[in-house]
């Protein structure tokens, strides 16, 4: 009963962000296939996090060096997920996303992420407060149109994954599909795919 609770609850802040949020952007054909993926590999990995959560945070830093192998050497192609579980954490998916429409490489994306979990640390929640907090640490933004990529977020999280806690992560390994929560199971299942 609680899961349900869970996913209903993300559904509607979905919903409401996609409404309220996703707004005054042109939308142009080459936005429809943007996502924040990396790597080539045949092995998917969808890597799912929010901003606040404590145990993501904790996760992060160790992540890096582990997708940063694994993208390397063609072994997966990993999606970032960002889920707004906390009030705040709409408009850090947002501005994620803007980062990386300014400049969309695996470097660059982990060093946003980091920032952003920096922020969320300080407790910044308002939109012109993130904007200087990503200026400050050199991370430019280019707003666009990203609504067509909460329409995929909402069902990679809810229909595909079902997920209902962060982190969690999902590796997909031809018919093999396995979720993993909590910052040891998802480094273990990682650092195995080396």
């Amino acid at each position: 009963m609680r899961k349900i609770a869970s996913l209903s609850i993300v559904a509607v802040l979905f919903f409401i962000f996609y409404f309220f949020y996703g707004i005054s952007y042109a939308q142009t054909d080459e936005k429809k296939d943007f996502l924040p993926s990396f790597g080539n590999g045949k092995i998917t990995v969808r890597l799912y996090a929010d901003y606040f959560c404590g145990p993501c945070s904790f996760l992060e830093p160790r992540l890096d060096p582990i997708i940063k192998k694994l993208v390397k050497k063609n072994k997966v192609n990993v999606t970032f997920i960002d889920v707004p579980f906390h009030k705040h954490s709409s408009i850090y998916v947002k501005y994620f996303l803007y980062a990386l429409n300014e400049k969309k490489n695996l470097e660059h994306t982990l060093k946003v992420r980091t920032v952003l979990f920096n922020a969320a640390k300080e407790r910044v929640t308002e939109p012109s407060g993130l904007e200087a907090y990503l200026k400050k640490n050199d991370i430019n933004i280019k707003p666009f149109d990203e609504r067509y990529i909460y329409e995929v977020f909402e069902r990679y999280m809810n229909r595909e994954d079902k997920i209902n806690a962060t982190p969690s992560c999902v590796i997909i390994d031809e018919d093999k599909k396995e979720t993993y929560k909590g910052a040891n199971d998802i480094i273990n299942a990682l650092e195995r795919l080396n």
